[in-house]
């Protein structure tokens, strides 16, 4: 009769013993509850310093910050109603530098940023320049403004790829120029132009989730709201 346990057994039966392993109940049904999302008060360690992350409000909170940025269904107002309303400031404010550039003779300086301002060409070609500049934005803004409207995403690209050029040149000229003195400022103005852009492409993609489950009349959000003013507006005209 042998005395020594070769390592084929040793390992053997510990294979078995971890099989065959008792889990406590308590462990077990929090393990359950945790795979549902309920119960989480009950069973997280309280003592921890980020124990409050493994809480039923930050866990609804999170997941609430995940379908948004997923670009859920559910939250497809929220895109909608601000691409309208950005799309509609950005359409009346560039028709509005357009008739201004028109009807006056302004010159627009060709500028970065506010408190940099230079001229390096004859005003006469500047404000031709300037014209250019602001049709092509009439254009641009009034396509985003169509996209939002009638929900066609495909009608939000020119906006992204115009502005995500116009962000790497104003990103070029910070880095080359170095300008001093107004380095939290422009910091700030990058930071802000390229979430506006992040919003847009953002929405974008709610578009395109959204048409998946929906019509696109069905989408329209603002059809509610104008179609009684419309029907109110032909009872004066008949």
């Amino acid at each position: 009769m042998r005395n020594s346990i070769t390592f084929h057994e040793l390992l053997l039966y510990r294979i078995i013993c971890d099989m065959f392993k008792l889990i406590p109940f308590s462990y077990q049904f929090c393990a359950l509850g945790n795979s549902y999302d309920v119960i989480a008060d009950a069973c997280r360690d309280k003592t921890e310093l980020l124990s409050f992350l493994d809480s039923k409000q930050w866990r609804s909170f999170r997941r609430n910050v995940e379908s948004f940025l997923r670009c859920d269904f559910s939250y497809y107002h929220i895109y909608y109603w601000f691409i309208l309303i950005f799309s509609l400031y950005g359409a009346m404010h560039s028709l509005f530098n357009f008739g201004r550039l028109i009807f006056t003779k302004e010159v627009s300086s060709n500028s970065l940023w506010h408190n940099h301002r230079f001229n390096v060409l004859p005003p006469i070609v500047v404000r031709r320049l300037g014209l250019v500049k602001a049709f092509i934005q009439i254009n641009v803004w009034s396509t985003l403004l169509y996209g939002a409207l009638f929900v066609s995403p495909n009608h939000m690209a020119p906006w992204l790829w115009g502005h995500l050029v116009i962000f790497a040149f104003k990103l070029a000229a910070a880095i080359l120029m170095r300008i001093r003195g107004q380095r939290f400022r422009t910091t700030i103005y990058l930071i802000v132009y390229m979430l506006t852009i992040w919003l847009v492409r953002q929405s974008m993609r709610a578009f395109f989730i959204a048409l998946e489950q929906e019509t696109q009349e069905n989408l329209m959000l603002y059809l509610p709201i104008i179609q009684p003013l419309l029907h109110y507006g032909n009872s004066f005209v008949i």
